[in-house]
């Protein structure tokens, strides 16, 4: 064992901007944390030489090791078909499952690049998954119909046609992963392509849904501090969870004046994108400007608007539920009988 506490971010970044806070993400994780950890960057040709540069500076400023892996160049000498792994283009969402092929360690922690790390890592790290092959954290609709809430038609239908339960659907944001275990008992890149070939056109978390239905009966069920969405509840006690700031509204994106966005500015002047707290106003000021909720409104902003409610409304979920309804009475259910050993 090398002693080092394995993580992995998975990006595209290319409008320039993601990078910070992936940034951000490192630094929360290097200021609470004692142990050696090695950050395994996974990345495409968007990510620049200036935002590369600024990653690896704030890695060498905590002391801890990183290294970048160019999924670009890996892809061009392989087989595999982006287009059956990806939906419309998502290639980030392509990063995350090639992780088992990418890194050659026993085990490691995926993180999103939208969470604040408020804990020791090491927490996380050491958590028994007590002979499962992966640790994860139930998603909010799980969570809320565990309380009695019942979860959104929609995707009721679309978790039982995949086989998953009302109760075990994970938030795949923060994830422990055996990869040894990935790598003998699963043909995992196999059963990816199966599964987007099979359910495209029923499903709207993409690579969430997928890694819910190839995992559905090898989880570890974690503690909710790992994965927290329910940012108005920050506690009194102010540390001791992953935040994850979960859909659209973000610190960068908009100001929603939770203790979480106040995390987000303070770590971001821990980076290298920040020499000193002088420098934050100033850095905040044009994360902001650059913001879609921070901008006079043209004509081409209502046009995107229109472009992006129909493409919602009828590929997310019009135009999906007939399939999900066939595919419920008159497709095949058996599910995972050869994904796992």
């Amino acid at each position: 064992m090398d002693n080092y506490i394995h993580a992995a971010l998975a990006f595209c970044d290319p409008k320039g901007t993601y990078s910070r806070h992936a940034a951000v993400v490192m630094a929360s994780m290097f200021d609470n944390t004692k142990d050696k950890i090695f950050l395994h960057i996974i990345h495409d040709n968007t990510l620049s030489p200036y935002n590369r540069e600024k990653l690896e500076t704030t890695a060498e400023n905590y002391g801890q090791r990183i290294e970048f892996i160019n999924v670009e160049s890996l892809l061009e000498g392989t087989s595999i078909d982006v287009s059956k792994l990806t939906i419309d283009g998502a290639r980030g969402t392509l990063f995350r499952l090639l992780i088992p092929k990418l890194i050659n360690e026993k085990k490691i922690l995926y993180l999103d690049c939208d969470l604040i790390i408020d804990l020791d890592i090491a927490d996380f790290w050491n958590e028994p998954l007590n002979g499962n092959t992966i640790g994860a954290v139930r998603d909010v609709w799980s969570l809320d119909y565990l309380e009695g809430t019942p979860v959104p038609w929609r995707y009721a239908l679309a978790w039982e046609v995949m086989g998953i339960k009302q109760d075990s659907y994970f938030n795949a944001g923060v994830l422990v992963m055996d990869l040894d275990r990935i790598r003998s008992n699963y043909d995992f890149l196999k059963e990816v392509e199966t599964f987007y070939d099979k359910y495209k056109k029923c499903i709207t978390l993409a690579d969430q849904d997928c890694l819910n239905y190839i995992f559905a009966r090898d989880v570890q069920f974690l503690d909710h501090r790992y994965n927290r969405i329910d940012l108005e509840n920050f506690p009194i006690e102010g540390h001791g969870s992953i935040w994850h700031m979960a859909g659209g509204a973000k610190p960068w994106t908009l100001c929603s004046k939770s203790k979480v966005d106040e995390l987000y500015w303070h770590f971001l002047s821990k980076t290298a994108y920040c020499t000193g707290q002088d420098d934050l106003i100033p850095l905040m000021v044009s994360i902001l400007a650059e913001s879609p909720f921070m901008h006079r409104h043209s004509s081409n902003c209502i046009k995107r608007l229109k472009k992006q409610l129909a493409d919602n409304i009828f590929r997310s979920h019009i135009w999906t539920v007939p399939y999900l309804l066939s595919m419920k009475f008159f497709g095949s259910r058996t599910r995972n009988k050869d994904i796992k050993k």
